[in-house]
């Protein structure tokens, strides 16, 4: 038989106490410096935060250079963040601290409202973007003014590749004049919300121009996931004989995660809302039968030499499954053949959506067409929506441009945060050394009183 010694083990309290505070510092003092999510609302001009369509805009001097700016308010009742506005007469920026690569929405406002004190209308100013300090900028808005948005406001929209790092957005006055701006929006956008079909020797830098809710009405940024507009598509018919709006469907679409041949179904309504989805534009009866007049064309203003992408959303509401086949088309060239029975997105009530490059050659219009295929008896077609983003490359600027002030706020470490979390911490060793001290007096009593009593040792079986 073999006896069994019970072997204690004997750790001494400073190296415990040691080990204790020199974890629980390193714990609450990472919490002290945790990167916050990559979502930015500011509320430029202002010391309050500010609430709009379900976001609080934060005040903005966290985020900006303060020595080279000044903050105005209207002196009409405008509705929040669009009541303050801040205004830069020299070189000046905004940074954000980036913890994820991916595709980031970055949202401009700008509300040139009655002052007493500068008339913002007459503001003209650059506006640049530096995804990473060490890395290219781009212009995102030149020679840019404002004065058109004296009754509602004017928001530019960007779609940026960022990495990880210092994202900064630069505001520089042309000339004698300043720049001014109302609130920004940084946020990363949906997984999957990346462009198809596009490629560019440059970083993704695309401005939207363009959101059109076809055959249906305007969609406020209150109904949409990521807070879009979208402009119903009339204005931008070339013949408004040659379409009518759908009867709107009440049925639920049926999204799913599909590719096929470039499409992509629409599996989430960060795509788009339902509502696009479940409105189009179709041939009006007049001009189905006509065989010369069966396209349904709209026509955009663009810039000239740049490069274009466009983003059509197709769901057939209309039926039978499978019947329509129709081409899509632009500036009169045929770009893809929508539909078919060997579709595997054709499916009643089914949203997906086709990206594709388009290059202005000069013009300052681009014309996007739909109109029956003659693989089908069916002579209809359909649009959904449709989104045109400008393509911006270049010139890179090699160098973010030269610092004017020193960043403020809560991109540097907050004291009260690490004193705060260094409390605490220090708070939970005393617990836990009273704890150890308690256990330990514990052992010990109970020790002598069982050595008392002459415990039998221990046996195991041989």
């Amino acid at each position: 038989m073999e006896i069994l010694h019970n072997h204690k083990i004997h750790i001494p309290l400073f190296s415990l106490l040691f080990f204790l505070f020199h974890f629980s510092s390193l714990h609450f003092l990472s919490l002290a410096y945790e990167q916050p999510d990559d979502k930015y609302f500011v509320n430029c001009g202002s010391k309050a935060n500010a609430n709009l369509n379900d976001r609080v805009f934060t005040a903005d001097s966290g985020f900006l250079c303060l020595e080279k700016s000044r903050a105005i308010e209207s002196t009409n009742q405008s509705s929040s963040p669009y009541q303050t506005a801040r205004i830069f007469y020299n070189q000046s920026y905004y940074e954000f601290k980036i913890a994820v690569n991916g595709t980031y929405i970055v949202r401009l406002h700008f509300l040139a409202f009655s002052s007493s004190s500068v008339n913002l209308s007459s503001a003209l100013f650059d506006v640049s973007a530096f995804p990473i300090v060490s890395n290219s900028g781009f212009k995102l808005l030149s020679n840019f003014t404002a004065k058109n948005s004296s009754n509602s406001p004017l928001i530019e929209e960007f779609f940026l590749a960022i990495g990880p790092g210092s994202f900064k957005i630069y505001f520089a006055p042309q000339g004698s004049s300043f720049a001014f701006v109302n609130a920004i929006e940084v946020f990363r956008a949906p997984l999957k919300f990346s462009p198809r079909n596009y490629s560019s020797s440059f970083p993704l830098v695309l401005r939207t121009i363009y959101r059109v809710n076809v055959g249906g009405q305007k969609i406020t940024p209150d109904i949409d996931t990521i807070w879009r507009n979208w402009e119903q598509d009339d204005r931008y018919l070339s013949n408004s004989t040659s379409a009518e709006d759908s009867r709107p469907s009440s049925q639920p679409l049926i999204r799913k995660s599909v590719e096929s041949d470039g499409f992509v179904g629409a599996d989430s309504d960060s795509i788009a809302p339902d509502s696009v989805y479940q409105t189009a534009k179709l041939m009006t009866r007049d001009t189905k039968g006509l065989p010369n007049a069966f396209n349904i064309t709209w026509s955009f203003n663009v810039s000239a030499d740049a490069r274009h992408l466009v983003r059509v959303h197709f769901c057939d509401i209309i039926g039978p499954p499978g019947n329509l086949v129709f081409n899509l088309y632009s500036n009169g060239n045929f770009i893809k053949k929508v539909g078919g029975l060997d579709f595997s997105l054709s499916f009643l009530y089914l949203p997906f959506y086709y990206d594709f490059v388009l290059s202005s050659n000069g013009s300052e219009f681009i014309n996007i067409s739909v109109g029956p295929s003659t693989d089908t008896t069916t002579n209809n077609s359909f649009l959904n929506g449709l989104e045109m983003l400008e393509v911006i490359e270049g010139p890179a600027l090699s160098n973010p441009p030269a610092s004017v002030c020193n960043m403020k706020g809560p991109n540097k470490i907050k004291v009260g945060l690490v004193v705060g979390s260094v409390i605490g911490g220090l708070s939970l060793i005393c617990i836990l050394i009273v704890g150890i001290l308690f256990g330990l007096k514990y052992r010990k009593a109970k020790s002598v009183e069982t050595s008392e009593l002459s415990p039998m040792p221990a046996f195991g079986g041989g």
